[in-house]
């Protein structure tokens, strides 16, 4: 894949909230984070819970006004859109997520068949009802659940059908990307690579580019081309994905990747796990410098005064630490 086939760019992105009875604070989820997405590749964002990931996600996909920075998709400048504006543009079909909880996401008072046909209507889909249940039915078909599911409610499926009920809506409108944000964290380990494969034929036979978010590294480096690390609501590291895990740079990464449990028992008995020291600092009053510092075993002067930028330490392998100033 070349560098421009660039399917998504975020720019300096941030998410700011303001705190309730406080004036002049805000929670800073994401906090000028830049990356590409290339067309066909899937892009994996990990991180501990609270870093900012699922913000990042609904942000890129403008379920959230952006507070800075920029997002272009397919070469548009989506960041300053009005609602209606995404819809005309066809952003809204052309950019799907799937969420992490299949129960919420879907309405339960909808059948699966309004459920997929939702989509189709909202964005004008196919010629008449007898063509859209067509569709319907062929989506779930390639999800592998029976047409008779469309009359069925949410509460009648397990959670991994649930599951591939979303993914069906998701794609039913013939999107270049889909968000898949921690979308399989909530489901049985068996059911996981199920999932996890489908998506990868899916991605061979549509030529869909991902976003995939998680918190399992070792889920992440199996489906990912390209791994982002967050912390505190910015980016860390960035690499290809076999690259962070033979050699990860950052330190938080380094934690990261010790926390991992080793699937043999002797080797999880032999190997170093040291867990990462510390409680993860507020995001409404973040340490100055660099976020991490306060848990780094490394960390030096300069690390509690300038936010070290995001630099190439060989070979495309990005790390935004001052363990790397030159």
């Amino acid at each position: 894949m070349e560098e421009n086939n660039t399917l998504l760019e975020v720019r300096d992105l941030q998410q700011y909230f303001p705190v309730a009875g406080r004036r002049g604070a805000f929670v800073r989820a994401v906090d000028g984070v830049s990356f590409t997405v290339r067309e066909g590749e899937t892009f994996g964002l990990v991180g501990e819970s609270g870093c900012g990931k699922s913000t990042l996600a609904r942000t890129v996909i403008r379920l959230y006004q952006p507070t800075g920075g920029s997002v272009r998709f397919e070469g548009l400048d989506i960041t300053g859109l009005s609602q209606q504006e995404l819809k005309r543009s066809g952003f809204r079909r052309r950019m799907q997520m799937v969420f992490q909880d299949p129960y919420s996401s879907l309405n339960g008072r909808m059948t699966v068949r309004d459920a997929l046909l939702e989509p189709l209507i909202a964005n004008r889909i196919g010629e008449n009802a007898r063509e859209r249940d067509e569709m319907a039915r062929a989506a779930l078909a390639r999800v592998n659940l029976a047409p008779d599911c469309l009359h069925r409610y949410p509460h009648e499926f397990s959670g991994g059908q649930r599951q591939r009920v979303c993914i069906a809506r998701a794609l039913i409108v013939r999107p270049r990307m889909v968000i898949c944000d921690e979308a399989i964290s909530a489901l049985d380990v068996s059911i996981q690579a199920q999932v996890v494969n489908m998506l990868g034929d899916f991605q061979q036979e549509l030529g869909l580019t991902y976003l995939f978010i998680a918190h399992d590294l070792s889920m992440v480096r199996y489906v990912s081309h390209r791994v982002g690390v967050m912390y505190l609501g910015r980016l860390v590291e960035l690499c290809e994905s076999e690259e962070i895990y033979r050699r990860p740079l950052h330190p938080y990464t380094q934690g990261l990747l010790r926390s991992v449990p080793a699937p043999d028992p002797k080797l999880a008995k032999s190997r170093d796990r040291e867990a990462l020291e510390g409680e993860v600092p507020s995001p409404i009053d973040p340490p100055a410098g660099c976020h991490f510092h306060p848990r780094c075993p490394y960390a030096k002067p300069i690390c509690r005064e300038a936010v070290p930028a995001m630099a190439d330490a060989g070979g495309g392998h990005m790390v935004a630490c001052h363990l790397f100033d030159e």
